[in-house]
């Protein structure tokens, strides 16, 4: 049986969600928005972080050898 979410992943994550699929904490992914390597994006009083913008986020960051991806 297929999972429907790995079929169908979401496009966009609540901050509290967003943290968890990066596998950061909120207070991290919150310092990582004010320094504006993560752009977050509003709907009404929502907030909303692409998909798109995580996984360039972290293929931003730098190898666990220290180089830069």
């Amino acid at each position: 049986m297929i999972d429907s979410e790995s079929a169908n992943p979401p496009l966009a994550y609540a901050p509290k969600q967003a943290a968890q699929v990066i596998g950061i904490g909120l207070t991290a992914l919150y310092a990582e928005i004010r320094d504006g390597r993560i752009r977050p994006r509003k709907f009404g009083r929502r907030t909303l972080i692409s998909a798109v913008d995580l996984r360039q986020w972290l293929e931003a960051l730098p190898t666990s050898n220290g180089e830069a991806a």
